[in-house]
């Protein structure tokens, strides 16, 4: 389901390469999630981005992936649940994506194959940080 945290009210606490997505801010400073991979694919081709978080305990934190268009358009991606049993994909990329997680690692991997165009945008991960008010977010 599209932003569920959001619905939900909850804090986040993400991260990504390019810039941060205004209005996602939240949770402690000392939480960190860092994402790798993507840069330029020819399409068709596949990307492979993960996401290693630290100041927390990864193993505990179910983890979302999200993009941002060109446009500017917030798009829900992925979802896994802590223990990596639970795993849901968006419409857009349902078939063509793989999440998974290594909590030995603190690390969440995200596959997307088949790329096309609308496949281009920054993609970053989320983790529930607490809940509080909506505005907060």
């Amino acid at each position: 389901e599209p932003f569920p945290l959001l619905r939900e009210g909850s804090k986040l606490l993400h991260r990504h390469i390019s810039a941060c997505v205004a209005g996602l801010v939240g949770g402690d400073p000392q939480m960190h999630l860092l994402e790798a991979g993507g840069g330029l694919r020819a399409p068709g081709n596949s990307v492979l981005l993960s996401c290693r978080g630290s100041g927390f305990t990864f193993r505990t934190h179910d983890l979302w992936w999200y993009r941002q268009t060109p446009n500017g358009r917030l798009e829900w991606v992925s979802y896994i649940s802590s223990l990596g049993t639970t795993k849901e994909y968006g419409a857009a990329v349902q078939g063509r994506a793989t999440v998974s997680r290594d909590n030995s690692r603190s690390e969440s991997s995200l596959s997307l194959r088949a790329l096309g165009p609308r496949d281009s945008a920054r993609y970053f991960c989320a983790v529930r940080t607490g809940t509080g008010n909506p505005a907060e977010l």
